[in-house]
């Protein structure tokens, strides 16, 4: 491989890290015109049809903002590692060599044998023998990440660096939505999510870390993003409302997500007893549907800022899409912070 900025490169792979309908990939770039279609001799305009693709066009451009800031962090990389590679007196392919590939060691047997055990359900009903190499190739490239992760934080350390992009935002309001935090915090985190959703549910440490870290700077606002294909996810919604009505919303939010394959209608009032809530109103708030269209509302919101998938987050505007690390959260977090300093 070329001495590009690698461990950037990673970030450009695709995972899945969120929960969505499958959805059709390719085609080529559409050539749009002033007018798109006629019906009867009515037109039908590039501004209408521009406006009933919004969401998703807002997703794309998040995409687009994506790709570009992947490809500037390469090139970046490239300029810091020929520059120390020349400062000492060496080709950027040798430095790599010396700070990154000379630094990895084998993992001994005992170390796979480890990593086995502790991932066997993991593993599809393989053996050891059978998935050793793979086991032992996963443990090499993660080697390899954190020492490119390392490099990297050095380099830019010691330089001074600007970039001229900027994220997409877009507008998306709290509302009367659920949230923690001061109303006036610098940082605005909102987060589209869905109580079965098991990618909103590996999300949990990550939010929770985000408020324990930066305290009164973010404010966190959870709205509702049932998917239809989760035949459970409404009544859970609607659930944490009718536990809200008597003060414990953010109590059974933890609950719902603690039990994601057990969101039944029974298991709701069984929470709803562990918390010690006032059953008859709970059973009468769950029956009646009261906070069915305030959750629609909620989704078509959501949909018409370009969510098709969750967790969907927002940070001061900006999509952040999928079960990712806080890392990603902090750094976005910290250069809007820097901007309101």
């Amino acid at each position: 491989m070329p001495y590009r900025f690698r461990w950037m490169m990673a970030a450009a792979l695709v995972s899945i890290t969120a929960c969505q309908p499958s959805q059709p990939q390719g085609g080529a770039a559409l050539q749009i015109p002033a007018v798109v279609a006629t019906v009867d001799g009515e037109s039908i305009s590039a501004k209408e049809l521009q406006d009933a693709a919004a969401g998703q066009l807002t997703r794309l451009n998040a995409e687009i903002y994506q790709i570009h800031k992947v490809a500037l962090d390469n090139l970046v990389g490239e300029k810091l590692i020929a520059a120390k590679a020349k400062k000492e007196g060496k080709t950027p392919e040798e430095f790599l060599k010396q700070e990154i590939d000379a630094k990895i060691e084998a993992p001994t047997e005992e170390a796979l044998k480890q990593f086995y055990e502790q991932n066997k359900g993991q593993m599809g009903g393989k053996s050891f023998a059978e998935i050793r190499d793979q086991i032992e190739k996963f443990l090499v490239s993660s080697q390899q990440r954190q020492l490119e992760q390392q490099m990297a934080s050095s380099l830019q350390a010691g330089a001074e660096i600007k970039t001229f992009i900027e994220p997409p935002r877009v507008k998306v309001a709290a509302g009367d939505a659920p949230g923690r935090g001061p109303k006036d915090a610098p940082v605005t985190v909102i987060e589209f999510s869905d109580y079965q959703c098991p990618f909103c549910g590996r999300s949990r440490p990550t939010v929770t870390q985000i408020l324990e870290h930066y305290g009164d700077k973010v404010r966190y606002v959870f709205r509702d993003f049932p998917l239809s294909f989760h035949a459970q996810a409404m009544k859970a919604h609607e659930a944490a409302y009718c536990a809200g009505d008597q003060g414990k919303y953010w109590e059974m939010n933890t609950k719902l997500f603690e039990s994601q394959r057990a969101l039944e209608v029974d298991q709701l009032k069984k929470y709803a007893e562990e918390l010690s809530l006032t059953m008859p109103d709970f059973t009468q708030c769950l029956e009646s549907g009261k906070y069915v269209e305030r959750i629609k509302k909620n989704v078509d919101e959501g949909s018409a800022v370009g969510v098709t998938g969750t967790p969907a987050f927002f940070i001061n505007g900006i999509p952040v899409s999928g079960a990712r690390p806080f890392a990603d959260f902090q750094k976005i977090i910290d250069e809007e912070l820097q901007r309101d300093s």
